[in-house]
């Protein structure tokens, strides 16, 4: 009879043993593959620059290393902003050149009538000995260059002329071409692309979430 309960002990202990190697190997099977993915880092690739997505360069489920592009965000720049420019405009200062000019013309043409005047006082004078002739050929040389100055202020007014037609006519002066410029939004570091939550055509953020990586 000792020896009967002994050997039942022995089986109990036997059959409790089996269990527990069967339920360890029933617990390892059931776990999923999911699962043991679950323990790596999530990593969210943001966009760099608001802008609108031009390319999603890679699929989901695709495994990438640090640095590789997933998404193109084209940036447009903000086109210069005009200055005005500083004192008087083309025109402005076209329309004072014509004003000088007439003036010019208007002390030339005076200075002119009054050496002729005085040539034409001292000619008899000269003629009858009441005059030297010196003075006659100054009053003369006088003239002369009144003349010159004259002519010189009628050229210089249909400059002027000139230079306020031009600046009257509309600028040809083509606006600025803005160019588009490229961003990418990159994978900081090597994983599982999960999730992409932007399509080409999207208007994007600074900071926005385009997608989400799980890290290996």
């Amino acid at each position: 009879m000792k020896h009967s309960a002994c050997s039942r002990q022995q089986l109990k202990a036997c059959a409790f043993s089996a269990l527990s190697i069967f339920a360890c190997i029933a617990l390892a099977a059931c776990r999923s593959p999911q699962a043991d993915e679950q323990t790596g880092d999530i990593i969210v690739v943001n966009a760099p620059a608001a802008g609108v997505v031009r390319r999603v360069l890679v699929s989901e489920g695709t495994r990438v290393d640090a640095g590789t592009p997933i998404i193109e965000i084209a940036v447009a720049p903000q086109p210069p902003v005009a200055q005005p420019s500083a004192g008087e405009s083309a025109e402005s200062r076209a329309a004072n050149n014509v004003r000088a000019s007439q003036a010019e013309i208007e002390a030339a043409r005076a200075e002119v009538v009054r050496h002729e005047a005085e040539v034409q006082r001292l000619t008899p004078l000269v003629a009858a000995g009441q005059a030297s002739q010196a003075e006659l050929d100054g009053e003369r040389a006088l003239y002369d260059r009144a003349q010159q100055r004259l002519q010189q202020a009628q050229q210089a007014a249909r400059q002027a002329d000139t230079g306020l037609l031009a600046a009257r006519q509309p600028s040809a002066t083509l606006p600025p071409v803005v160019r588009e410029q490229t961003v990418m939004a990159t994978a900081t570091s090597a994983g599982t692309v999960r999730v992409i939550s932007a399509k080409v055509g999207d208007r994007v953020t600074s900071g926005q979430p385009l997608a989400t990586l799980r890290g290996n």
